[in-house]
């Protein structure tokens, strides 16, 4: 299995890729929260194989809805991360470094060492009828 954490943020999102052994597939690197940013991660997503890949990200608010939608409609399993989890790895740690490309890496092994909610279709409905009701 490989598993993908991306750290969602308002306006640049950072990914990296790895099993549960620890070899890296795709070092932490930045992309725009847009069309031209989701594109560039899809390209680096395009060499490793869908079924045997796991997308997990912080659940924080809104910030990542479109990039969920996208993902799920391209057919990957996205899981969900409690923010609490990340930040208690981050805490056992024995340096107390918050960077974004760190945190990918707590994400993915957040998604190795504890349980995930993965996305369903009722769960992107939730959200585009979330997102109508903003408007």
């Amino acid at each position: 299995m490989i598993y993908v954490g991306i750290d969602i943020a308002k306006q640049k999102h950072f990914a990296a890729a790895m099993t549960a052994d620890g070899e890296v597939f795709i070092q932490p690197f930045g992309f725009s929260n847009d069309s031209e940013g989701f594109s560039l991660l899809a390209s680096k997503l395009k060499a490793l194989d869908k079924e045997d890949l796991l997308i997990g990200l912080e659940s924080t608010s809104h910030y990542g809805e479109n990039l969920i939608c996208y993902l799920y409609n391209m057919g990957y399993s996205i899981a969900v991360i409690n923010p609490i989890q990340t930040s208690t790895l981050r805490k056992s740690n024995i340096r107390k470094t918050k960077t974004d490309k760190v945190d990918t890496i707590l994400i993915i092994k957040s998604m190795i060492l504890n349980n995930h909610w993965i996305f369903s279709q009722a769960d992107i409905d939730s959200i585009r009828l979330k997102s109508l009701c903003r408007f």
